[in-house]
């Protein structure tokens, strides 16, 4: 029988996460945006891009020198649309709001902002980057190249990145329209999940280093890769690389910082950013008007299993909403030990949960 998870408080967890970035040297305001983009993705059931990363992908890192905490991130190229920003290799999360921040301002300016940005890190979820664009009445986008671990169609060798696509888009409805998906056929975070609570993985995901097909997430060693989207060729993984090699063009290709087949992504990861003022196109409220018989359509489906058909973010929503409700977020017993072991090395206090 699995071990359930730890309820941990979102208040508790933020700022834990805030005071360990900060003793890693990263400023005050730039630990509370990591600690909250990192919790946002545990709220909306992203475990995989959530605070199961913040000491191995961003502590440990920092510790390594592999990330900047204190980057001189600056814009390098500016049109009236369009600009391209050097991370300074900071944490991705930083990188990543600057630059949607940017694309957002363009867009209020002109209709539209695109903003690549290279020499930057891993930034964690990508919804919640494009989904910075909705407050604004605006569809958003975000791209980012992965760690260099994926096959191209019929190959097993790792040769392009676990790419990112994330777009965001107001509806006629309570709930958002936000699609966050890899290019590959998973992202490699769902094999962490897996190890962690001792489950096979489906035949289809990845191949070793024979090509043969891997069950046992423990075997993603470095000789394996993961698939493109759509897992062979017959089943249109050239789907998933041709997507694979639009976000290297956008993001890593137009910020001129390489794409992921050229690059180290332990340290040289590239984004692009993009923000639609809506009323740019047609009034927002006749927008929503014409989302709503896409939606209703969909929405008066069938499936098998006689449950409703949701649209991408709908079921992220409603978790978030009730774990926001609820005030505490699951989190496995082991990532909180590991939390608990880097509090005691970093001299942070530890107070997630009430148990000795």
């Amino acid at each position: 029988m699995a071990t359930p998870d730890v309820p941990v408080p979102i208040d508790r967890l933020l700022l834990f996460g805030e005071r360990l970035l900060a003793r890693a040297g990263v400023p005050d305001e730039d630990a509370r945006l990591t600690s909250r983009i990192l919790v946002e993705a545990d709220l909306r059931g992203v475990e995989s891009h959530g605070v199961a990363h913040l000491v191995d992908f961003y502590v440990r890192r920092i510790q390594r020198g592999e990330v900047d905490p204190r980057p001189n991130v600056r814009v390098t190229s500016d049109a009236a649309s369009a600009a391209t920003l050097d991370g300074g290799r900071g944490l991705g999360f930083v990188v990543g709001h600057r630059a949607m921040s940017l694309a957002i301002e363009k867009a209020r300016e002109t209709g539209i902002g695109f903003v690549a940005a290279g020499n930057s890190t891993h930034y964690g979820a990508g919804a919640y980057y494009a989904m910075m664009a909705l407050e604004h009445d605006m569809v958003g986008v975000s791209m980012t190249t992965g760690g260099r671990m994926m096959a191209v169609p019929g190959g097993h060798e790792r040769i392009l990145g676990l790419n990112v696509l994330a777009v965001a888009a107001p509806t006629s409805r309570p709930f958002p329209y936000v699609l966050d998906m890899a290019t590959s056929v998973v992202a490699a975070g769902k094999f962490e999940v897996a190890r962690r609570r001792g489950r096979p993985v489906p035949e289809g995901w990845a191949v070793d280093g024979d090509g043969r097909p891997i069950t046992d997430p423990s075997r993603l060693d470095a000789r394996a890769a993961l698939l493109p989207l759509g897992g062979t060729p017959e089943h249109g993984a050239y789907k998933g690389f041709g997507l694979t090699m639009m976000v290297d063009i956008l993001t890593g290709g137009l910020s001129g910082f390489g794409t992921s087949a050229e690059v180290d992504t332990v340290r040289g990861v590239s984004h692009a950013f993009a923000a639609l003022r809506i009323d740019a196109f047609l009034p927002a409220a006749e927008y929503r008007e014409r989302m709503e018989p896409m939606i209703e359509a969909i929405k008066r489906s069938r499936i098998d299993s006689g449950e409703e058909v949701r649209i991408p973010g709908e079921l992220e929503h409603a978790l978030a909403d009730e774990r926001r409700s609820a005030g505490v977020v699951p989190v496995h017993r082991d990532i909180v030990a590991g939390f608990r072991d880097a509090a005691a090395e970093l001299d942070v206090s530890f107070d997630l949960t009430d148990e000795a």
